[in-house]
C-alpha cells in the first residue's frame, strides 16, 4: 500500500522490532521453561493428545489451558479492534510490557507450561494487533511460514530475473521483507539466549528495550500525522 504525500509511516521498523520481542520472548521461554515454546500451539496440541492418550490427565489440562489462554487472546483482539482501532497497539504493548515484567518474578520452580501462560497470551495478542507491513502479512512470533515466503521469492525472483525483471523485483521486494523478519526473529532468539545466560528468570525484563523503542515509534508516527 502507497502512503498519499505527506503520510509517514513507520511500519517497517515496528515489524522488525516486534520480530525482535517475538524472538525473544519465544527463546526466553525455550531457556528458561524447559523448552515449552509459547509462541505457538503446534507443539502445545500435540503433547496435550499425547498426555491425554496417556492418562497424564493434569499435564493435559495445563496443555488445554494453554490453548485456550491463546485463543482468548485472539478473540480478545478482533473484539477490542472495532472499539479501539489504533489504540488497540497502545495496548498491545502496554499488556505485552506488564507480562515480561510479571513474569520476571515468577518462581524458577514453578510449573513450566502454567509460567507461559502469559507468554502464549502475549504472542497471540502481538500476532494479530502487530500483523505484518508494506502490504505484507507476516507472523513476527514464529518462523515456518517467514522462511517459505522468503526461499519461494527468492527462487521465483532467480528464474523470472531476465525474463520479466519487474515481477523479479517485486519478489526480490517480498524476498527482503520476510528474509528481514527471518534475522530480526533471530536476532531476538539469540538475546534471548544471552540474556538467559546472564540474567535467568529476570531476563524477560530486557524485551522491555524493544517494546519501549516500537511505542516511541507509534507515538513519533502519530505526531507527524497530526494525530
Amino acid at each position: 500500500m502507497k502512503l498519499e504525500q505527506g503520510q509517514v509511516s513507520y511500519g517497517l521498523p515496528i515489524h522488525f522490532l516486534m520480530a525482535v520481542c517475538g524472538g525473544y520472548l519465544g527463546s526466553y521461554a525455550v531457556f528458561n521453561r524447559m523448552s515449552v515454546f509459547g509462541n505457538a500451539q503446534t507443539a502445545n496440541l500435540i503433547e496435550l493428545i499425547r498426555s491425554a492418550l496417556g492418562h497424564n490427565f493434569h499435564d493435559a489440562l495445563l496443555r488445554l489451558g494453554a490453548f485456550l489462554v491463546f485463543v482468548s487472546a485472539i478473540v480478545l483482539s478482533v473484539l477490542l479492534e472495532r472499539k479501539l482501532r489504533r489504540h488497540l497497539k497502545y495496548l498491545a504493548l502496554a499488556v505485552e510490557m506488564a507480562i515480561v515484567t510479571v513474569i520476571s518474578f515468577f518462581p524458577e520452580e514453578m510449573n513450566p507450561i502454567l509460567a507461559v501462560y502469559p507468554i502464549f497470551f502475549s504472542a497471540a495478542l502481538q500476532w494479530c494487533v502487530f500483523p505484518g507491513a508494506d502490504g505484507f502479512a507476516s507472523a513476527n512470533v514464529f518462523s515456518t511460514n517467514n522462511i517459505k515466503q522468503t526461499f519461494s521469492s527468492l527462487t521465483e525472483y532467480i528464474l523470472d530475473r531476465k525474463s520479466n525483471p519487474e515481477h523479479a523485483r517485486e519478489k526480490l521486494k517480498k524476498a527482503a521483507f520476510f528474509g528481514g523478519t527471518l534475522l530480526s526473529f533471530h536476532f531476538g532468539v539469540i538475546s534471548g539466549f544471552l540474556g538467559s545466560r546472564w540474567l535467568g528468570i529476570k531476563a524477560s525484563l530486557l524485551c522491555l528495550i524493544p517494546l519501549g523503542f516500537v511505542w516511541g515509534l507509534l507515538r513519533k508516527e502519530d505526531r507527524e500525522k497530526g494525530k
